[in-house]
């Protein structure tokens, strides 16, 4: 996997698993992953910390929801033209 397939994967898996009502609706081992995943995303796009870490740590303590984490990944996404694709964000988990 290219490091740019890398990144769009970690961009579907980050939107994937913030599709979740509440952070405590993901298992153990989801937080894990999307933590992972919104470090690799960070890292392929460039992102500052507020953009990256502070966004996903901001759901995790409850300071934001985790649509908000949600929708600013989109937003990042879109600014940045990453193809991403839908049937890998809404596949179950």
């Amino acid at each position: 996997m290219e490091t740019k397939d890398l990144t769009i994967h970690a961009c579907e898996q980050v939107l994937r698993f913030s599709s979740v009502s509440h952070w405590n609706d993901l298992t153990e081992e989801r937080k894990v992953q999307i933590g992972f995943n919104m470090g690799v995303l960070s890292l392929g796009l460039g992102l500052n910390k507020q953009d990256g870490y502070t966004a996903m740590s901001n759901a995790r303590e409850g300071l934001t929801s985790v649509q908000d984490l949600h929708n600013h990944v989109r937003q990042i996404v879109a600014t940045h033209n990453v193809a991403i694709s839908e049937a890998n964000i809404t596949r179950p988990f």
